[in-house]
């Protein structure tokens, strides 16, 4: 989210992406609400924290990088390093987790995640970093823009998905050999949470619809709490 002195440089920079298949993902930390602004250094200048990632995360940061520099965008980029892939060259969560709190926005690329854990570990970074900053909300927003020759025209829509509990929480065990168990952890604050997110998300940016998608046709008690939360917050 950028500071409202950033809102002219906006226009520019939308000069520059013009013709690009628009799709963005954004945490959103509990401190940070859909009209929250990041914290800002006094002299006029954000700083953010950048995480290049692995594979082409860092050649994805660097046009974002470039863009910014080339549209005079006035952010500064702290660097930071975490990887699963290459251990020697990461910096520990606790001090990208500081820089992230210190700044108030973060640029991030993908982290790869390996097939399997050499120590047991089933949470990985990623589960890490939400967990650590509580970023409960994943948003990505899908929109085609036009003229460009894509199979879907006139799409723009907007996915809000709850992502500290639920089935991808890493909470997996082997009860006997051969047995597995996979939990899946609904609680009602956490339900009502992000649908009282996504209806806020809704009614700031003129969407007129929210859909709740659920399985509480087969999980009554786990997506049938989600369902719930979702329908009492929609009648407030």
């Amino acid at each position: 989210m950028m500071a409202p002195r950033l809102t002219p440089y906006l226009s520019r920079l939308s000069t520059l992406v013009n013709g690009i298949q628009s799709r963005s993902v954004h945490g959103i930390a509990p401190l940070t609400s859909a009209v929250q602004s990041p914290v800002t250094k006094p002299e006029g200048r954000t700083t953010a924290t950048l995480i290049p990632g692995d594979g082409v995360g860092p050649e994805l940061c660097q046009v974002v990088m470039d863009v910014f520099k080339s549209a005079g965008v006035p952010m500064d980029f702290e660097e930071r390093h975490l990887t699963e892939l290459y251990a020697r060259r990461s910096d520990t969560l606790e001090e990208v987790v500081e820089s992230i709190k210190r700044n108030g926005v973060c640029l991030k690329g993908i982290l790869a995640t390996p097939d399997h854990s050499s120590d047991g570990e089933l949470k990985t970074l990623n589960m890490k970093l939400r967990d650590e900053l509580d970023l409960y909300a994943n948003v990505v927003h899908v929109k085609s823009l036009p003229g460009l020759n894509v199979r879907h025209k006139n799409v723009n829509m907007v996915v809000i998905r709850e992502q500290t509990e639920g089935e991808y929480s890493a909470l997996e065990h082997e009860s006997v050999t051969g047995v597995v168990e996979c939990l899946k952890i609904m609680t009602r604050d956490k339900c009502r949470r992000i649908a009282k997110f996504a209806f806020d998300y809704a009614t700031k940016h003129g969407r007129k619809k929210v859909t709740a998608v659920h399985k509480a046709n087969i999980m009554k008690l786990g997506d049938g709490l989600f369902l719930r939360q979702c329908e009492e917050v929609s009648k407030k």
